[in-house]
């Protein structure tokens, strides 16, 4: 997932109308109102206000409070406030409402400017842009999708208001790419050829309208949404425009830190030895068809040490992911079914987590019924040493690696996966 998939990338909202006040600096708590069609079961209504303080002129804010009442939740459901960091969203305060929906939360950091997400119930997060250390008033009102903004409306933040926009305009398109994926499983040839033109043309209009919004808005932090979705080695020019204009007011945003490594990676030149270098370079790795893959020795969710070399004699799938990229875990249910099919004929997984939270790494295990032994991390986030060896800089990233631990085939999903394991294990 290129990081717009972390967490993504697309912000999952409150159920139902939202409309939520955020104040930073000196000000009194606003009340807003929240219709919110289900408190993940139940029909509900929510009232929820709160402030964020920060002081005038750091860069990085100052650690403030947050107050607010949502009435229809029950006691004890956890409030919490998140921020990006190298792509991971990292828990930055958090707070339980009483009886009455009251809570209270003061975050445990400062809050720098950039991307944040105030998530109600471990889900469903509000996302804000915070361009500044002034004064700020936001108004949001939403209707709830299925997993994201529908026709979100923002006034107050210029720039969360341009990513509400956005947002509006792609995730649509992204809900109908996503049938698309399923049409392109089919067992008739006639309608995976259908899926595949028409996942091309979606594909082709999504990075038209991320295009298009970061040029139009080249020099905000909003237009980092749209970077995220695009190829660096392709848009460059753009990229270095984006971060240039933003790298003396908003350099220590993590998002903006997140972007620029983005591009890093993607530019990074081979540590290879180039007296031996290889065949043909994989796309969004270092390594391609036919090479010999290095080592991978990382702990496990226990702490045991798993190394991929320990597997070599099987065909193994390299599969770089993260509990907090959309796409990845949409793919891992192809991954399960691989596995399960071809397990006992000498089929294993090797997974790569991304992530730098440990008890989310674990229950995205646990979700999605990942129930292959090697999962590695070293939560380190998009610094995590086998990726960065690798030059892994987008996931989902995946590699086939023969029995004598040369590369098959990369960057493998849904289709192409299966049919390529088909081809391997004969059936």
């Amino acid at each position: 997932m290129d990081a717009i998939g972390q967490s993504g990338g697309m912000p999952e909202v409150l159920g139902g109308l939202l409309t939520f006040v955020v104040l930073t600096h000196k000000v009194f708590p606003m009340k807003v109102q929240t219709v919110v069609s289900q408190v993940l079961m139940a029909c509900c209504t929510c009232i929820l206000l709160f402030t964020i303080g920060c002081e005038a002129p750091s860069p990085e804010g100052k650690a403030g409070s947050i107050q607010g009442k949502i009435e229809g939740l029950s006691p004890d459901t956890e409030i919490i406030l998140r921020s990006f960091n190298r792509g991971n969203l990292v828990n930055v305060g958090k707070a339980a409402v009483d009886s009455t929906g009251f809570f209270e939360l003061t975050p445990d950091r400062p809050l720098a400017m950039g991307y944040h997400q105030l998530v109600v119930d471990r889900s469903l997060p509000l996302v804000l842009i915070t361009d500044s250390t002034e004064n700020l008033y936001v108004e949001v009102e939403a209707q709830r999708g299925r997993n994201y903004l529908v026709d979100a409306s923002i006034s107050g933040s210029p720039q969360s208001a341009k990513v509400a926009n956005f947002y509006n305009a792609i995730m649509p398109l992204q809900a109908r790419m996503k049938n698309t994926d399923k049409k392109g499983r089919s067992v008739d040839a006639e309608t995976r050829n259908a899926a595949k033109e028409l996942k091309k043309s979606q594909t082709d209009s999504l990075s038209n309208l991320s295009l298009a919004f970061a040029k139009a808005h080249t020099g905000t932090l909003s237009a980092l949404s749209a970077l995220e979705g695009l190829d660096p080695k392709v848009h460059g020019d753009l990229f270095k425009e984006t971060l240039s204009a933003l790298k003396g007011s908003h350099s220590q945003s993590h998002y903006f830190k997140l972007i620029q490594e983005k591009m890093v990676l993607a530019n990074a030149p081979r540590t290879l030895d180039m007296s031996n270098p290889p065949k043909r370079k994989g796309k969004n790795s270092k390594f391609g068809m036919g090479d010999l893959v290095p080592d991978i020795v990382m702990n496990d969710p226990e702490g045991k040490e798993r190394k991929l070399s320990d597997l070599r004699g099987k065909v193994v799938l390299l599969d770089f992911w993260a509990s907090w990229c959309g796409p990845c875990r949409r793919e891992n249910p192809t991954v399960v079914r691989a596995y399960e099919q071809y397990k006992n004929q000498g089929f294993e997984v090797f997974s790569v987590s991304l992530d730098s939270d440990a008890a989310r790494w674990k229950k995205a295990i646990e979700q999605d019924q990942l129930s292959w032994p090697n999962h590695v991390s070293d939560l380190a986030g998009w610094r995590n040493a086998a990726a960065r060896a690798y030059g892994v800089s987008s996931i989902p990233h995946t590699m086939l690696i023969d029995r004598d631990g040369t590369i098959l085939a990369t960057h493998l999903r849904g289709n192409a996966l299966e049919s390529t394991l088909r081809g391997v294990f004969g059936k």
